[in-house]
């Protein structure tokens, strides 16, 4: 039984469309054009029989002449229905509907920025006359054949293919397979198509998804090359047409290949988007303007809606770093072949997966192109390796994307955290590392924002304050002081790395041992590692020389606990111990100041007499 069935008259698709029953082929109202003919006879190879679509929560009549018929076939696909965007609700999904001529650019453009400004679904029902549009509703209720595959062409994406695809041809396939058979040889419940184009055309090496229909041109109105009798820009029997792709949703990821009347560069006559909508698609994803989709878009198509509402919201939601507009627009309720909604591939990892990677490599900005470490340090190297991975694997196509993104997160953890353990063993060996000499370095290169205070106390007990330095360029990383009134500079980390709190007895006397216990904050889930250095004139020992804690969840308090061994000798006097942390290149320093009393038993002398002594 044909899922469709094509009526040249108004009258005969009205009686069709008021006859119509839950198992009866859908009436197409085609009136004189034979071309949508060739479309209903595709179709009836995509579609095997009929669905009941999702609705939109409120559908909006933008075209008044619309005949009875034709709405009366569309009413089930939105919930209600208004003639006035000013009566449109606050909140849910819209659905346009009217030919394409009357859904103007310059019209709807207002509405659809502010919706998705909102995170509101927008969904177009439209077509190049009233012929296609009856065309578009019938096929809103068509189900796609169950075996019909899903598929990806890319002239775009050289990376390896994702799973969810029967079919994926990429970057390098197709400059050596035959994309014109790959095409249009099958029956696709999804096929998304990738490349350079315009109103007109998508590019596929030296094949092309064209526009170009069998209708007629307004006379004396703009064309491609074509249309002034000089041929194509690709060898002809490249040509694939938008038309004649068997699919339930068709997507042609490329610039302006949905733009809108008044929008578009050229005669309807031409326009990639109109031509698949008088195919068999009842679903196509089209792009109202330039657009920077790449690999991340492509793998949340494949993956399915989340949460947005439909397709197309959901890959705008996944472009927003890069064009922060509404770049595609989806002509068609959700196609009979989407998927069910899950969790899209491609986020970013977040806090607890891996180090901030914005931090990070300011982080190794400063230590390597400050002037902060020479160029002899024998860190230098991995740290450069380290900035050379990071700036390879942010770029989007990487960072965005699954499974890449999760092996970039994981790769560049596991090497910080071993240049973190390094670095905390340099600074437990050697006490004049220049990595140390950050606060000052970068301190006089900075400016100093407004001090606020802090809740947590100094070690002896008085109010702090802090404030941040800023880098007067940008190889100068951030970093935050805090002062206190007694003792001066008491810490300075890198903006952003945990702050330290130390407990410890502000005396102990020569031969005893202090006890410090070192708290703090962790970024994020991960190892922290803990040290304290000496001032080299302080007779004295640290032990352990490190320690390594873990924390569980970004957030998570963590603590530990050093002895510092003063020696028996050790002169009597005011002195200081720097406990530090190191966490994502991160690193906080703290000084706590503390005095060392005669070991017990001891002669002291009155006050004076060294000075007695020395001069004799």
């Amino acid at each position: 039984m044909s899922v469709f069935t094509a009526h040249t008259e108004l009258d005969a698709y009205a009686r069709a469309v008021q006859a119509l029953g839950p198992d009866g082929p859908l009436p197409v109202w085609t009136g004189d054009r034979a071309d949508l003919l060739e479309g209903i006879a595709l179709a009836e190879q995509v579609y095997t029989g009929r669905r009941a679509p999702a609705p939109a929560d409120t559908g909006l009549i933008l075209d008044p002449a619309l005949p009875e018929a034709l709405l009366a076939l569309a009413r089930p696909l939105a919930r209600r229905w208004v003639r006035d965007a000013r009566e449109l609700p606050a909140e849910g999904s819209v659905l346009l509907l009217g030919t394409y001529a009357r859904l103007r650019g310059d019209e709807i453009q207002p509405l659809l920025d502010a919706a998705h400004t909102a995170g509101r679904a927008v969904f177009q029902v439209t077509g190049r006359d009233v012929h296609s549009l009856s065309w578009v509703v019938a096929k809103q209720y068509a189900r796609v054949a169950a075996d019909a595959e899903v598929g990806v062409v890319s002239e775009l994406d050289t990376a390896a293919p994702a799973a969810g695809a029967d079919v994926w041809c990429g970057a390098q396939d197709v400059h050596r397979l035959d994309v014109r058979d790959l095409a249009l040889g099958r029956v696709w419940r999804r096929v998304l198509f990738h490349g350079n184009g315009k109103d007109d055309q998508l590019n596929l090496g030296q094949f092309t998804l064209c526009g170009a229909s069998p209708v007629a041109a307004a006379p004396g109105a703009p064309g491609p090359k074509c249309a002034y009798g000089l041929g194509c820009t690709k060898p002809m029997d490249k040509l694939i047409p938008a038309r004649s792709i068997r699919a339930a949703e068709l997507v042609l990821a490329n610039c302006f290949s949905g733009a809108t009347a008044g929008h578009a560069m050229y005669d309807p006559k031409y326009l990639i988007l109109l031509n698949a909508l008088d195919g068999p698609a009842q679903t196509v994803l089209a792009t109202l303007t330039a657009c920077d989709g790449q690999r991340p878009e492509n793998l949340v198509w494949l993956d399915g809606a989340r949460g947005a509402g439909n397709t197309a919201s959901a890959v705008n939601e996944a472009l927003g770093d890069i064009n922060p507009y509404p770049a595609f627009t989806q002509v068609g309720l959700e196609s009979s072949g989407a998927p069910a909604p899950r969790t899209a591939v491609g986020e970013e990892p977040g806090p607890g997966d891996g180090p901030d990677v914005h931090a990070l490599g300011a982080r190794l900005t400063g230590l390597l192109d400050s002037g902060l470490l020479g160029p002899d340090h024998p860190l230098r190297p991995r740290l450069r390796a380290l900035a050379d991975t990071l700036l390879h694997d942010v770029v989007r196509t990487v960072a965005l994307a699954a499974p890449e993104a999760a092996e970039s997160a994981a790769a560049i953890a596991r090497e910080t955290t071993s240049l973190d353990l390094a670095l905390a063993h340099r600074f437990a060996k050697h006490h004049d590392d220049p990595v140390l000499r950050f606060p000052t370095y970068f301190g006089e290169r900075s400016v100093a924002d407004a001090p606020y205070d802090l809740d947590v106390p100094c070690a002896c007990g008085r109010p702090q304050r802090a404030y941040r330095r800023r880098g007067r360029v940008p190889a100068i990383t951030d970093t935050v002081q805090v002062v206190c009134a007694r003792c001066g500079d008491v810490a300075n980390s890198h903006d952003g790395a945990a702050l330290l709190e130390v407990t410890a007895s502000d005396t102990v006397v020569a031969g005893g041992t202090l006890d410090v216990v070192v708290e703090t904050v962790a970024r994020r889930a991960g190892t922290v590692n803990l040290g304290i250095v000496l001032p080299v004139y302080l007779d004295a020992k640290a032990g352990p020389v490190l320690r390594r804690v873990e924390a569980s969840a970004p957030g998570e308090r963590v603590r530990t606990t050093f002895t510092l061994a003063v020696a028996p000798a050790a002169t009597p006097q005011a002195y200081y111990f720097c406990p530090y942390a190191v966490q994502d290149l991160g690193i906080s320093v703290s000084r706590v100041h503390f005095a060392v009393g005669p070991a017990t038993g001891t002669r002291t002398m009155a006050p004076g007499a060294g000075a007695e002594l020395a001069r004799a």
